[in-house]
């Protein structure tokens, strides 16, 4: 092969079982790593992915990137491949190491601590009981919002035309980078566009019968759920603080924590994601390779 791209193709819906077949056997860790996110962001990330040496390799190369980023290779010795050139490429970069990777790759490669992308993750007892001072102004919030008398339902397909309507509404009322906002509607439309087909769950938050709030996501591992999308209408106070603990309270029986991905560098999500008192982070590295 004279590049490694001759083995790797667009994603498409029609690959869903490859990428199942990897994640069940070696789970992630990471909030990107699913096959929902990928197959979402496919077509702004231009995401394409391969089975190389018996490895799940993703790649993607947005319009502004100079050079092509891999995840991590998904199998039994992701090691070996990345310390190993890439068919036909210079230069490339491996992001979203997870810590446990990083480490056994550490001396071998210039390996950097990637804050901005690193996952927050939050215990669901937390998010549900919302017990002592630190979760005070929360549970303040959630408890105001419940004075308007909301239903709270598993999300179903039919609510796939509204969940869009929220998030197009959302897009509208950005006073600022809306070019980051009208990209993230872009791919929460071909997660809905799927639902059937995608192994999300999700809850819906209405009032008077007309939904106000959703979360979206789906199981990482074994005792992690990650978020993909969460949205309320700004017209009602607490609806954002309510429609998360909600959402842990439907994961209750089946999952420990909630992944809610990154913060992305921004001081107000940062700020946001921190005042809901993560259990810890999930840590991610990045190795830029030059040849």
């Amino acid at each position: 092969m004279e590049s490694i791209f001759d083995a790797m193709q667009p994603v498409s819906m029609a690959h869903k079982t490859t990428f199942d077949r990897y994640f069940a056997e070696y789970p992630p860790e990471c909030s990107e790593m699913t096959f929902t996110n990928i197959l979402s962001w496919a077509g702004i990330k231009n995401h394409r992915f391969g089975v190389y040496r018996d490895h799940l390799l993703v790649s993607y190369q947005r319009k502004s990137d100079c050079e092509p980023q891999f995840f991590p290779p998904i199998g039994e010795n992701p090691k070996e491949i990345m310390l190993e050139p890439l068919p036909g490429l210079r230069r490339y970069q491996w992001v979203r190491i997870p810590k446990i990777l990083s480490d056994d790759l550490s001396g071998s490669m210039p390996i950097v601590f990637d804050r901005d992308n690193s996952d927050y993750y939050y215990n669901v007892e937390d998010l549900i009981s919302l017990k002592g001072k630190k979760f005070e102004v929360k549970r303040n919030k959630v408890r105001r919002f419940a004075s308007l008398n909301p239903t709270v339902r598993t999300l179903e397909a039919r609510d796939v035309t509204a969940c869009i309507a929220l998030q197009e509404k959302w897009v509208s009322e950005q006073d600022t980078d809306r070019s980051s906002a009208a990209e993230e509607t872009a791919a929460v439309k071909v997660a809905f566009q799927n639902f059937d087909s995608l192994p999300m769950r999700g809850v819906a938050v209405e009032i008077d019968q007309a939904l106000v709030a959703f979360a979206i996501g789906e199981r990482l591992n074994f005792e992690t759920f990650v978020e993909h999308y969460e949205k309320a209408a700004l017209e009602f106070k607490g609806a954002y603080q309510y429609v998360l603990h909600a959402f842990a309270g439907a994961l209750a029986a089946e999952a420990k924590f909630i992944n809610r991905a990154q913060d992305l560098g921004i001081p107000g999500l940062r700020e946001a994601k921190l005042g809901w008192q993560p259990a810890g982070l999930v840590e991610k590295y990045s190795a830029r390779m030059s040849l």
